[in-house]
């Protein structure tokens, strides 16, 4: 089926949520859908999954008391760009041209023009759709000789009055307000729509990175603006009659360390505490633009992060101070361990997801494909979604299969692959994978070339069993090399 047959299908009308036995559940119409994507930030960072940190989020707390709360929700990736292309499309990024690492600052687009996703497939349904905040999936910009940009990073040959392509609204978003990457990478400056907001003539940094920037842009403005944007956009939509998809992807608690005034100097942690105390603010500022525009009751919301938080904000410091941002999971952003890609995540969704419940079982980022597909009631073609299992049973209440997801596929910076199957976890690198202390102070020849953890008596990592179960390792392997082969995860 090509992809504008596929579209036409996706806009038949649904008259209600198919079951498994082909029966109509009884939901309430399709709901607006916020989705809040925190950028580096642990899964010991949110208060609910770590009572014993530093960090109180009560916002996140709230939602996860009158949702759901995953323990085990896992990112695409241990970093950012893998995990915003699966969250989107409902694959794994590895199976695209980047293998390992981010993307760069002036990178071309990742996604395929003809790939579905996630706000494709809403708005064929019916969905209003809008972007606020980080894309950093890459952008085509336009320039003035026609070619490429001229340099990765202080390119010469910008148009930066003229309109890019392969922006969001090529990818399904009505709107769009936000930043080509993260605040550590040029260009420095707001996007409206396909348009920078103002030429990024000046030269200057946010963080260590040297580039074309905005006059006047501060990194301290990004999340109140992001944020007002989105909860403007929220309150506007009151009484509307279409459902709307919102993806806020912030830019908090990602370095540079920018708090804005009002949070600035208020956690004992220092800034990395203050960031993480907007984030949480954010959360209640959307929450309560929801209640204001009368959409609290009908709309779907989700708080995760798109990987752990990093070693490079002092982790060890704070770790001294008693708070474990990884909450006592081995590894951070980057690493292909637990704390690499494990990930806060909690849903509300009123008169649906029953308030205060706990969920242990495996799920991913990449699930939002077939979950919205079940949602609205579309069938996935063979070419979309091929790694996003629908979560909406689990979401639901409902008796599922167990597991619901077979597999979790592990990717650490360094393109290294990990699967987690059952009660095994399998990482085919030495150390840590990651870019900052890959080895912890090991010598790297001393170290095996694969790992292999009981995750559920040993969920920290620290008894590597690989020499007394080759079995077992033989039997990942085999499977991690179905995944690659046949395309999918999904069956």
């Amino acid at each position: 089926m090509t992809r504008r047959a596929f579209l036409g299908l996706l806009g038949c009308t649904v008259a209600g949520l198919a079951t498994g036995n082909g029966t109509q559940a009884k939901l309430p119409k399709l709901p607006n859908i916020v989705y809040i994507l925190a950028d580096d930030m642990g899964w010991g960072d949110v208060s609910c999954n770590n009572p014993k940190g530093k960090i109180h989020t009560p916002h996140i707390d709230r939602l996860a008391a009158e949702g759901i709360r995953f323990t085990a929700g896992y990112a695409g990736a241990a970093a950012c760009t893998p995990t915003r292309y699966g969250l989107l499309t409902g694959q794994y990024c590895w199976r695209t041209r980047l293998k390992r690492g981010v993307g760069w600052c002036f990178d071309p687009p990742l996604i395929p023009r003809d790939r579905l996703t996630v706000p494709q497939l809403l708005k064929a349904h019916g969905y209003d759709t809008a972007m606020f905040g980080k894309w950093h999936l890459g952008l085509t910009f336009a320039t003035t000789d026609g070619k490429k940009p001229s340099h990765s990073v202080k390119p010469t040959n910008i148009a930066w009055d003229k309109p890019m392509t392969d922006t969001p609204l090529d990818h399904g978003f009505d709107i769009f307000f936000g930043t080509a990457a993260s605040l550590d990478m040029p260009p420095y400056g707001w996007i409206e729509n396909r348009r920078f907001t103002a030429p990024c003539t000046e030269t200057g940094t946010l963080h260590k990175i040297v580039g074309p920037m905005q006059k006047g842009f501060r990194a301290d403005e990004a999340m109140p603006t992001l944020v007002r944007k989105t909860v403007d956009y929220l309150k506007a939509r009151k009484g509307a009659d279409r459902p709307c998809f919102v993806y806020m992807a912030l830019t908090a608690p990602h370095e540079p360390l920018a708090p804005s005034k009002p949070f600035r100097g208020r956690h004992p942690l220092g800034r990395y505490g203050d960031f993480c105390l907007e984030v949480d603010d954010a959360v209640g500022q959307v929450c309560a633009a929801l209640h204001e525009a009368g959409l609290e009751d009908n709309t779907w919301v989700v708080f995760t992060a798109d990987n752990g938080c990093s070693r490079l904000i002092g982790v060890d410091r704070m770790a001294k101070l008693g708070h474990l941002v990884s909450g006592g999971f081995r590894g951070y952003k980057a690493e292909i361990y637990e704390g690499g890609d494990r990930v806060p995540y909690v849903m509300r969704w009123p008169g649906a997801i029953r308030p205060g419940r706990v969920c242990d079982e495996r799920v991913s980022l990449t699930d939002l494909m077939a979950t919205c597909a079940e949602l609205v009631g579309a069938p996935l073609p063979d070419n979309a979604g091929e790694d996003s299992i629908s979560n909406l049973s689990l979401l639901l209440g409902r008796p599922h299969p167990t597991p619901l997801r077979p597999v979790i596929i592990h990717q650490a910076n360094n393109g290294a692959l990990g699967i987690t199957k059952g009660k095994w976890k399998l990482e085919l690198c030495k150390g840590n994978g990651g870019w900052f202390k890959p080895y912890d102070g090991k010598d790297p020849k001393t170290l095996p070339d694969i790992q292999l953890y009981d995750i559920e008596a040993d969920p920290y990592e620290t008894h590597d069993l690989h020499a007394a179960h080759p079995d077992v390792v033989a039997e990942l392997r085999a499977e991690l090399k179905r995944c690659q082969d046949s395309g999918r995860t999904r069956r």
